[in-house]
């Protein structure tokens, strides 16, 4: 019984004890996405300079964003706001809040904040974030 014991305590001791974490809307740390850009971001997890993450991103209302793709695909959920996502030419769409987005990777794409509210978009990436614009 006191090996099993033992055996027990040594494996918990050897695990990392994981943290909740609660932040409420009014708590988040909106950071600019980059200097002079209107986009401005919350990390939830991880690093999108490095890897796999998971963001808020805030688009102000009225905002256009140029024709772009990025390396890797994302899932994006719509939680404020009308959203309107384009496949470079292709299908476009107006997305209100709850709306979800599959864009594959290396696809060309537009996105907007159509109407008077801010859009903030979930988004999640297995892959570092990157920003290609159009030629």
């Amino acid at each position: 019984m006191a090996l099993i014991v033992a055996a027990g305590l040594g494996y918990t001791a050897g695990q990392q004890a994981k943290v909740g974490q609660m932040i409420a809307a009014n708590e988040m740390e909106w950071k600019p996405m980059a200097p002079e850009s209107p986009l401005q971001i919350m990390t939830l997890w991880g690093d999108r300079s490095k890897g796999e993450h998971g963001v808020l991103l805030k688009l102000p209302a009225g905002m256009v964003a140029p024709i772009h793709a990025h390396t890797g695909d994302y899932h994006g959920i719509n939680l404020t706001g009308t959203w309107r996502h384009s496949f470079d030419g292709g299908e476009q769409k107006d997305l209100p809040p709850g709306s979800y987005v599959f864009q594959p990777g290396k696809q060309m794409h537009g996105d907007a904040c159509i109407g008077t509210e801010d859009c903030i978009l979930f988004l999640h990436q297995y892959v570092k974030a990157d920003f290609i614009p159009k030629q």
